[in-house]
């Protein structure tokens, strides 16, 4: 493979840009904050959405500094 050419599954899922990263995130908070509005629904408990949303955080963050 030539230095300009570049993985074609990497171009096709973008993942030198970031955006699979902060979508994840996205849906780690989405969850937590589930978790807060539903907790019959998703009982995890409030560490559960702490470490769900924080993660989530890391993640947009990871995504957005790449």
């Amino acid at each position: 493979m030539q230095e300009g050419e570049g993985c074609p599954i990497t171009r096709l899922c973008a993942v030198k840009s970031g955006v699979p990263v902060i979508g994840m995130g996205f849906l780690l908070i989405l969850t937590g904050l589930l978790g807060l509005l539903l907790p019959r629904m998703f009982p995890i408990g409030t560490v559960g959405i702490l470490i769900f949303a924080g993660f989530g955080i890391f993640l947009v963050w990871l995504g957005l500094t790449k």
